[in-house]
């Protein structure tokens, strides 16, 4: 009874955020749009005249799709963040007859939708841009649905555990810098970690540090392949592996700065 209690409030947080995000939705959306149509536009068919090969812009279509929730996570992390400082609807949430974590998991379960949402929405752009280039029966997927569902969950958990790390406004550019950059730029959005490894297998190895590059990579497995990427499934494994640990430790630090009861 009680399960199915919690069930129904989880439900209803996430179900009463998501009414709120529908009214912003199609900002979002134009926003990323700019960002994925000059992405693809450059990759696509200009930088092939510059000596890239001429598929070029479909490996880039890999590392837009796997980046669109990560940008996100910068957003959602200054509306937690301001929230904590300011509003605090969190203290309304915890006080909800569920579990205080329990609440925390809601909105992680909100943030996840939110990406997935922005995600599969921006995916015909893809084709609209690349026309002929991308090859709709070469993709799989099952696969690609996998791959978004994972990056979604990691994204939602990362969120968490950033803005249990940032306790002023004032340091929120730090979240950009430190964290979301670093991890973007060296997770696999020009370079697969195969050619990486080939160039410098030190810092190849020390990437796999990086969440984003198994992100990026599973995602480019199920549009183009297998091939020279790392193997999809051990991909999964870790998204969920860094999901978990992101999410664990924001929940601790949120437990030490909101001071609830578990």
């Amino acid at each position: 009874m009680y399960n199915n209690s919690y069930f129904n409030v989880c439900k209803n947080l996430i179900i009463s955020d998501l009414l709120i995000f529908k009214q912003t939705f199609l900002d979002k959306f134009i926003d990323i749009s700019i960002w994925i149509i000059l992405t693809i536009f450059v990759t696509g068919y200009i930088m092939p005249y510059f000596g890239l090969a001429d598929n070029f812009g479909i490996f880039q279509l890999g590392g837009v799709i796997a980046a669109v929730g990560l940008f996100e996570v910068y957003v959602s992390a200054v509306d937690l963040v301001a929230d904590l400082q300011a509003d605090r609807v969190v203290d309304y949430t915890l006080t909800l007859p569920i579990p205080s974590w329990l609440a925390i998991v809601s909105k992680a379960g909100y943030y996840f939708f939110v990406y997935l949402a922005l995600t599969i929405s921006v995916l015909p752009l893809g084709k609209i841009l690349l026309y002929n280039q991308l090859d709709l029966t070469q993709i799989n997927y099952a696969k690609l649905l996998l791959a978004i569902i994972f990056q979604s969950a990691f994204y939602a958990c990362f969120v968490i555990w950033a803005a249990s790390v940032i306790d002023d406004l004032a340091r929120l550019g730090s979240v950009w810098s430190r964290f979301i950059f670093p991890m973007w730029f060296m997770g696999g959005f020009q370079f697969s970690w195969t050619s990486l490894y080939h160039v410098i297998p030190m810092i190849a190895w020390i990437d796999l540090i990086n969440p984003m590059i198994y992100i990026t990579e599973s995602t480019r497995v199920a549009i183009s392949g297998q091939a020279e990427y790392l193997n999809f499934w051990l991909c999964l494994l870790a998204i969920a592996f860094f999901s978990t640990a992101f999410l664990l430790v924001g929940l601790i630090n949120l437990k030490k700065r909101l001071d609830f009861v578990w």
